[in-house]
């Protein structure tokens, strides 16, 4: 019983050693990329894309992305020309 709780401990060891050796290796700074760790994060949330609006279809009421909407003559938009159809009539 001895020895398989030891078993289980030395790979529980071996496997916390290997992610944090993976960690490391993978926030490790790129040479001449600055080391400071305040402006990384804010560089890294400047890089990625702006988000997108949301909007819901009138008619059904599914979110979708507002450059994938269809609107009426009202305003009101629609995840498909169907349901715009629908919704008019």
């Amino acid at each position: 019983m001895k020895l398989i709780i030891l078993i289980v401990v030395v790979l529980a060891v071996i496997v916390w050693l290997q992610r944090l050796k993976k960690n490391l290796t993978q926030h490790r700074p790129a040479p001449g990329e600055p080391t400071f760790n305040s402006g990384a994060a804010a560089s890294a949330a400047s890089d990625s894309p702006q988000a997108e609006a949301i909007v819901a279809c009138a008619h059904c009421g599914l979110h979708f992305p507002a450059s994938e909407a269809l609107a009426d003559a009202s305003g009101a938009v629609f995840c498909s020309a169907e349901h715009r159809r629908l919704h008019s009539t």
